[in-house]
């Protein structure tokens, strides 16, 4: 007997499975709070330099009043630079203006000298009651720590991601899940508690690593745990409780504008996971493929009892004889590049991969450089993100996954350009215009990273598809640590990061039309089953349908 065949005799998507199945995609909204909390916790609130404490006693300056000082002793277009009132200290006020040291004469002065900041700086509460930004003074030439900080988070992400992987295979993936949430709330508190970023910066690796390691292990659990007719839609709404955490970060952030309260607020639920510990179960997958047939028999027939199924005596000493749940012949990476066509299909998969990720979270970290309330901002770019998913469900069985992937990643690249270029210092309706071509940038690129992730799993040949989703993952998260970097560059250019984004939305999207449809198709077992095809498109349509079983495996190797 086949796997899949069990899922189907216990019920695909029965009482056992949508209980455990909700209480997995919970994690999803967690998991997203910390994916994106920099946003909030590592905002810049305007700010300037702190002039209240000079001493204009006995000047004709001390009866001025503080915005007054301000506009006196501050320049209109630098917020890291004052002009030098040493002389002003000194009692030497004609230096600046010849004779002539009334207030108004020093108010139309512009020879004044520009200095850097002398007594630290001021910071706007109106957004931000404290951010990292404003309590550690990360501007001026100390500003690289907040981009540099984004890019710690997706190396511990990167990190993450391959060491859980390789753990929850040998491991267990319910150990590993709980290992995961333990390092992110540890490492959540802590970072909450840091007297400086240097204490804050190890510990928010941790938690990118914690919390990418325990979101993929929940992510494959989910997919594990249903039939194979529901694990296409399982994916994609343990995708959605993921965009409702984005939606409801912004909430809490709006509330709670303390940096170091939210981070808390968002660490502290996971101690609710602890009690999963009584209702998680390990993957019955895992547990036969590892030979603990007597874990796997008592995992199903708990699950048969509360679907209500009765099994067949037979059935455990059946499944037993499933090749998929044996080893086989050893494959490395080299196999993914080894002949000219599985390379070319290798390469544009993780290009695109690289691409949407970089896309993706350049466009979710960039919600506070918009035009208008960063808050609101933030809420939309998830609440895009919904719809995006919803359309991926209903169209992607019925007119294949290949065009709609290009045509939302053209949609996405023509909107962030387009959204870069506009002038919007202009008027407040083209700054409306900007943000909503920014949201469908947002839309467009989180329905090509939905569709490219599922893609992937269809196109690499079963044999190397945990290897080709692997180098696929790493291509993403180093598009997640290219992201911040990218953002950084717009204080050379505001519009220059979304027109990058843009345009290599575009660049993959076009790429994407040398990826084969694979809708309805039969799956590739084999590399040799790719470079005997006659054309890219036809590559899984050759060789002899004899050679293809349908891969029901599909999304839970992803």
């Amino acid at each position: 007997m086949h796997f899949d065949d069990l899922m189907k005799l216990l019920g695909e998507f029965g009482l056992y499975q949508r209980v455990r199945f909700f209480l997995i995609c919970l994690f999803s909204i967690v998991s997203a709070w910390h994916a994106f909390n920099m946003v909030f916790i590592g905002a810049t609130p305007s700010f300037h330099c702190d002039v209240s404490s000079y001493n204009l006693s006995g000047t004709p300056l001390e009866n001025l009043s503080l915005p007054e000082r301000n506009s006196l002793l501050l320049p209109p277009k630098s917020s890291c630079r004052q002009f030098d009132v040493l002389s002003l200290l000194n009692g030497s006020l004609a230096e600046f203006t010849g004779h002539d040291a009334s207030p108004v004469a020093l108010y139309s002065n512009t020879s004044r000298r520009q200095i850097e900041c002398q007594h630290g700086y001021q910071y706007s509460k109106e957004e931000y009651s404290s951010t990292l930004t404003s309590e550690f003074d990360l501007v001026c030439d100390r500003k690289f720590w907040i981009p540099t900080s984004k890019s710690v988070f997706f190396a511990g992400r990167l990190c993450g991601a391959f060491v859980f992987g390789q753990l929850s295979d040998r491991f267990g993936r319910r150990p590993m899940f709980f290992v995961g949430c333990l390092l992110l709330l540890v490492a959540g508190t802590i970072a909450s508690l840091a007297p400086n970023i240097f204490v804050f910066l190890p510990m928010y690796f941790c938690q990118g690593a914690a919390h990418t390691g325990a979101f993929l292990v929940a992510y494959t659990l989910s997919t594990e745990l249903v039939g194979p007719r529901y694990r296409v839609v399982a994916g994609f709404v343990s995708q959605g409780f993921y965009s409702i955490g984005y939606i409801t970060l912004a909430g809490l952030a709006y509330f709670i504008r303390e940096w170091r309260y939210l981070e808390m607020t968002i660490t502290l639920p996971v101690l609710l996971f602890g009690f999963y510990w009584w209702f998680l179960p390990e993957s019955i997958r895992w547990q036969m493929s590892h030979g603990r047939e007597a874990q796997a028999e008592e995992t199903i027939r708990r699950a048969a009892r509360q679907n209500g199924v009765t099994l067949g005596s037979d059935v455990f000493k059946t499944l037993q004889d499933d090749p998929s749940l044996k080893a086989g012949r050893q494959y490395y990476i080299l196999d993914c590049v080894r002949t000219w066509k599985m390379a070319k299909l290798s390469f544009n998969i993780w290009f695109n991969w690289f691409v949407n990720a970089l896309v993706y979270y350049g466009l979710s970290l960039n919600t506070e450089n918009l035009a208008g309330n960063p808050y609101m901002n933030f809420c939309l770019a998830g609440a895009v993100e919904i719809p995006a998913y919803v359309i991926c469900i209903l169209i992607l069985n019925k007119v294949g996954r290949r065009w709609p992937l290009i045509l939302s990643m053209y949609i996405g690249g023509v909107a962030c350009i387009l959204s870069g270029c506009l002038p919007t210092e202009e008027s407040s309706t083209i700054e409306t215009v900007s943000v909503v071509l920014a949201m469908l940038g947002k839309f467009g690129i989180t329905a090509s990273y939905a569709i490219i992730y599922l893609m992937a799993a269809e196109l690499f040949p079963t044999v190397i598809r945990n290897i080709g989703m692997g180098v696929a993952s790493m291509s993403a998260r180093i598009g997640g640590i290219l992201a911040p970097v990218f953002l950084d560059l717009q204080t050379i250019s505001k519009p220059f990061p979304l027109i990058v984004f843009g345009s290599l939305s575009l660049l993959a999207g076009s790429l994407a039309i040398l990826l084969p449809e694979t809708a309805g198709k039969p799956l590739p077992q084999l590399p040799e089953d790719v470079d005997t095809s006659e054309t890219c498109t036809d590559a899984l349509c050759c060789r002899g349908k004899e050679k293809y079983k349908l891969d029901t495996e599909l999304q839970q190797k992803i």
